[in-house]
């Protein structure tokens, strides 16, 4: 599990603070009642890792501060991801889902045609009879 950095906490994050106790998420709540002795044993005990045992060791406190983690299996959820990218990179393309709110309501050729019928066009150039057609381009320079 991986803690959300964005997250606002009173203070340090108390999984990161007890985890060279070896407190994680899936630390059994009678286990981590006990955990006192644990940092006791090993000289851990000082007054931050006080305050993270005893905001671990009550249920609502530890209930908030596991609501604050993913759930993330990084083998699983990686090679799902990639394997997600590399479809889509298979299929490039505009989502059916926005497809439909790109497509105009009207058919914008018929309107187009609407719009320009009966507007008087004048007549085309005349086509040179002995040169390229290259005298029909211009250039601005």
């Amino acid at each position: 599990m991986i803690h959300d950095p964005s997250a606002a906490w009173d203070g340090p994050f108390p999984y990161e603070v007890l985890a060279p106790a070896g407190a994680t998420p899936d630390t059994p709540h009678a286990e981590m009642q006990d955990l006192s002795f644990e940092l006791m044993s090993r000289r851990l005990m000082t007054p931050r890792t006080q305050r993270a045992w005893h905001e671990l060791r009550t249920t609502r406190r530890r209930l908030l501060a596991d609501l604050l983690l993913y759930d993330v299996e990084l083998a699983r959820d990686v090679g799902a991801a990639l394997d997600e990218a590399e479809e889509e990179l298979a299929t490039p393309g505009v989502p059916p889902e926005a497809e439909e709110w790109l497509r105009p309501p009207w058919d914008p050729a018929d309107r187009l045609a609407d719009e320009l019928d009966g507007v008087p066009l004048p007549p085309p150039p005349p086509l040179p009879q002995d040169g390229p057609l290259d005298a029909l381009v211009r250039f601005d320079r």
